[in-house]
């Protein structure tokens, strides 16, 4: 069932940050891709590698044997265009350690899956990487499953269909209890040069 709730239509990090400073979501789009966590600047490299070929890589591009190191920690969503022109993510692959954490989602659409108060906040991580073409690096408090002492570091890497449309987002994660929100996000904010004031 489609979200009765308005969702944001955002095509940019900067626009994105804005949203999530004005309505205060522990979120943070990072246009640098500066990992903490090794296994996302790996990821990264070979996203960048395929990306010299002709652009966004093609989904059968990243293949399951070169993500093989990294299948536990990702998800493939697709955008899927309604014919109201409303656009809606559907999970098409779900790693083990990404179940743990959300549930077996595979199959099912976001606003199916999630409750729908976190839409909103959902739907520009998957947004801004297809409207740029571009790889991002998305810190976010993991609050939809009440874990909110950990932290998700998020590559959001475009990907194209095989119509050749750019509608695949493939997301990899990476949890971190060590650190509270407010540490991060004020060291990050810093790093970036983005006022921290308003991100809870």
């Amino acid at each position: 069932m489609q979200s009765t709730i308005g969702l944001p239509d955002v095509a940019s990090a900067d626009t994105a940050n804005e949203l999530a400073r004005n309505r205060r979501w522990p979120i943070l789009y990072d246009t640098t891709c500066r990992f903490s966590h090794p296994e996302l600047n790996q990821l990264l490299s070979l996203w960048r590698t395929a990306a010299e070929q002709g652009g966004v890589p093609r989904r059968r591009d990243m293949t399951a044997r070169l993500l093989k190191s990294y299948m536990r920690m990702i998800v493939l969503y697709e955008r899927v265009a309604e014919a109201d022109s409303s656009r809606r993510y559907r999970v098409r692959l779900m790693g083990s350690s990404v179940v743990q954490m959300l549930g077996e989602l595979t199959g099912r659409f976001l606003d199916e899956a999630l409750p729908e108060k976190y839409l909103p906040r959902w739907y520009p991580m998957l947004d801004v990487p297809l409207a740029t073409g571009a790889p991002l690096r998305i810190l976010a408090r993991v609050d939809t499953v009440g874990k909110n002492f950990l932290v998700g570091e998020n590559l959001c890497a475009p990907l194209r269909a095989e119509d050749g449309e750019i509608k695949i987002v493939l997301v990899a994660t990476c949890y971190d209890g060590t650190r509270s929100w407010t540490d991060v996000v004020a060291e990050e904010c810093q790093r970036l040069g983005l006022p921290s004031g308003d991100i809870v």
